[in-house]
């Protein structure tokens, strides 16, 4: 090995790369500063009076909260209007007449609107940090710069080195999840007289079906060709997607795209049964919920408990019999 031949072209090499990093750090710092530079105009020109907090996040109260202060790793509902600053650009809600007055947020109407559910501490430090000065029922704005945001990276909607707002209502604090959702399934079953129980071996968890229309057509089974007409709803009464009888869902009992608690729950009906499911999580959308893939807006959120009318429209097995219409 010629060592003196080697050593040049490793100094050359090494000198391209420390001149790439000054470079990327003299950009990176004048980006910072040109942040920093329409922060304080904004800041000044919009809230003069506010002064920064300690850790250098603004948090304005505009109603104080009576009821229990989160964690920092508490589940929590809120409502929430998210923007860049200095320009005021809503990047994000789920408060739905906000996404009506800025349709760029959700152009076809993927979210489910309505309170959103998060993990405190998983989105920005500025606002985890803001968000632990409130308290249920309170109504604030936090705002920082984003070095408590998201830095020089930036998200899909958010640029680096970008300033943001959140005007934010705390509507719940959770302290544990599974026990909430629990809590919630409990309080529900105390109001139906009578319910079956499916237990799910591959998760250990228990689904309830009512049957609230008996039929004795043909049986569902695995690989049967359904069509259903169904509604699918929270506990809170919001709808996030509905099938009707003049046009029905159809599909393969079994098939791995749906959830748990369709495909056990189903091979409890007969063609022309109605039924209701509430379906724990671990039977629906597991502890992540589900997002939709084009815009990533939240569909159904973590940890959520399902509810489903559900109505058996008819039952094949032979995918031949399937016609135009689901006639046979």
């Amino acid at each position: 090995m010629n060592i003196k031949k080697i050593y040049p072209f490793i100094i050359v090499v090494t000198g391209i790369a420390l001149i790439k990093a000054c470079q990327e750090d003299t950009g990176d710092q004048d980006l910072r500063e040109k942040e920093q530079r329409f922060f304080d105009l904004y800041v000044g020109a919009n809230y003069p009076d506010v002064e920064p907090q300690p850790n250098g996040f603004y948090f304005l109260e505009h109603k104080a909260g009576t009821g229990s202060s989160p964690d920092s790793d508490d589940w929590l509902l809120v409502n929430h209007v998210n923007y860049t600053i200095p320009e005021d650009y809503i990047y994000e809600s789920y408060v739905e007449n906000v996404v009506m007055d800025n349709r760029h947020l959700d152009p076809d109407t993927t979210a489910l609107y309505g309170p959103y559910k998060m993990q405190n501490g998983t989105i920005t430090d500025g606002l985890r940090q803001g968000i632990l000065l409130m308290s249920e029922g309170a109504q604030a704005t936090i705002f920082f710069t984003s070095d408590l945001g998201y830095g020089a990276d930036g998200t899909a909607v958010v640029s680096p080195f970008k300033s943001l707002k959140y005007e934010i209502e705390l509507l719940e604090v959770i302290k544990d999840i599974v026990v909430y959702e629990q809590d919630k399934i409990n309080a529900y079953m105390d109001t139906i007289p009578v319910a079956d129980t499916i237990h799910d071996p591959v998760t250990d968890a228990i689904m309830y079906y009512v049957i609230d229309q008996a039929s004795d057509g043909k049986p569902v089974v695995i690989d049967s060709l359904v069509q259903i007409a169904y509604k699918g709803y929270l506990m809170d009464g919001r709808v996030f997607d509905e099938a009707t009888a003049d046009s029905p869902f159809e599909f393969k009992v079994g098939d791995t795209e749906f959830i748990t608690g369709w495909d056990l729950g189903l091979l409890k009906l007969h063609e022309g049964e109605k039924a209701r499911f509430i379906i724990p999580y671990p039977m629906g959308y597991g502890e992540a919920g589900k997002e939709d893939p084009s815009s990533g807006l939240t569909v159904i959120p973590p940890y959520e408990t399902l509810l489903f009318d559900m109505e058996v429209i008819s039952v094949k097995e032979d995918p031949g019999d399937i016609g135009d219409g689901g006639e046979e």
